[in-house]
């Protein structure tokens, strides 16, 4: 197995499907046919029998939706990841966007080509699948990214959606103007006459980052950390990558390190894509997907298994674990507690040509579209296929926008992004 994922274990997912589009409104089709998925994204049996515990909750009263709601909500979180796994292959390679759809030609597409696409393309279903959990349950999660390169995800996500920093707002959304912006700042490497960056976007997650937290550059930081960020009352999604995994000692403590007294709820969730840029992980080498469950288990972790290819696995893994985590609180141990740990199998750079090859790290065609008739036809069937019409996209949009309904607030200002810890108010030197 060329990702180091166990085969007995491993969720089995196409790359690339047809996708029937209608073009119809969301609130038109979903409803009855959610199931079936949304371009590249495909719902295994086991997650649809997973997704009917959350359509049962919601009949228990147990969401911040009713009943009707929430099928709405999978298929707006299916079209979103879509749109937004289009989106991030435009800004790694293309200088301006079709909303139409129209393929691209040579001249539209950058000289010098650059994004982390394998990555970023993994999180933008992960990401997507974070905000399906929280219009689900009505919480606003912070989040973290161990990857910090794969920040195109979150701000492909963040300007679809409109929840953009105040320094990015007015520049990026999902006007063709808008994305075309992003489009023309990613890895443009713009500077000021000061020395200052030139434009709101960067290579890692940045302080124009909306909603960030960390800078995720430096390996392995993100899963020391990501245990000690929530307080009491709130909750944290941290998004780990299995290339940082071997770069930092004492994330296996976590489970020891948490007390329902003076923790809040933290989730990590290992984007497990078998790869560390061209190289197999240490995971993967080590045995994959089920050495891993066994190291979990082995240190006080409650592994949780989800499909990395699957938006939807992601928000019922999300709420599957805060549940298990609500328990713990209810009995205030015992400790060292089970932490719920999701780990999400995927191949890195799923939903795009080039998925899970040596290339898909950074730049995964063979070839660059400006220059290369072959890549350039790859290109535009890949973006076809993950191509969403905008009428589409902004009923899911507006399908997904329950923050003031829920009286919660935007991602963007979750606790952690806006907490303001005072100085210390500490006494004059004698």
């Amino acid at each position: 197995d060329p990702e180091g994922l166990t085969a007995t274990r491993r969720i089995k997912t196409v790359h690339l499907i047809s996708d029937a589009r209608t073009g119809k409104g969301i609130s038109a089709i979903m409803t009855a046919h959610w199931p079936s998925g949304y371009g590249v994204i495909v719902h295994t049996r086991e997650t649809q029998q997973r997704l009917q515990s959350i359509l049962q909750a919601a009949e228990r009263g147990d969401l911040a939706l009713t009943p009707a709601d929430v099928p709405d909500i999978f298929s707006a979180t299916d079209r979103l990841a879509n749109a937004a796994m289009w989106l991030i292959a435009h800004m790694s390679y293309a200088r301006r966007f079709d909303l139409t759809g129209a393929a691209l030609e040579a001249e539209d597409f950058k000289q010098t080509p650059e994004g982390h696409m394998g990555g970023s393309l993994n999180m933008a279903v992960a990401f997507a699948g974070y905000l399906a959990a929280n219009a689900l349950s009505g919480h606003t999660r912070a989040w973290t990214l161990g990857q910090g390169h794969c920040v195109a995800a979150i701000e492909a996500i963040n300007a679809l959606t409109g929840d953009v920093s105040a320094t990015q707002r007015g520049r990026y959304d999902r006007s063709e103007a808008g994305l075309n912006a992003l489009a023309r700042d990613f890895y443009s490497y713009a500077i000021t006459p000061d020395g200052r960056p030139g434009v709101p976007l960067g290579s890692h997650v940045n302080p124009n980052t909306a909603g960030g937290l960390s800078e995720g550059g430096y390996l392995g930081f993100a899963s020391l950390q990501y245990v000690h960020m929530p307080l009491p009352g709130e909750r944290l999604v941290a998004f780990l990558s299995d290339g940082a995994f071997e770069e930092q000692r004492g994330s296996d403590w976590a489970p020891r390190w948490w007390r329902a007294s003076d923790s809040g709820f933290a989730i990590p969730v290992m984007v497990l894509n078998g790869r560390r840029i061209e190289q197999r992980t240490e995971i993967s080498q080590e045995g994959g997907l089920d050495w891993l469950v066994k190291h979990l288990e082995l240190s006080g972790f409650d592994p949780i298994i989800v499909d990395g290819h699957d938006p939807l696995s992601y928000a019922w893994g999300i709420l599957e674990a805060e549940a298990r985590l609500a328990k713990l609180v209810e009995t205030d141990g015992p400790y060292p507690a089970r932490l719920p740990y999701l780990i999400a199998p995927c191949i890195k750079g799923f939903g795009f040509p080039g998925a899970g090859s040596n290339r898909a790290h950074n730049l995964p065609l063979d070839g660059h579209p400006h220059e290369n008739a072959s890549a350039r036809e790859t290109f535009n069937a890949g973006a076809r296929t993950l191509f969403t019409p905008p009428e589409v996209l902004d009923d899911a949009v507006r399908t997904l926008s329950v923050h003031t309904a829920q009286n919660r607030p935007l991602e963007s200002h979750n606790a952690l992004a806006v907490r303001n810890v005072a100085s210390p108010d500490l006494p004059a030197p004698a």
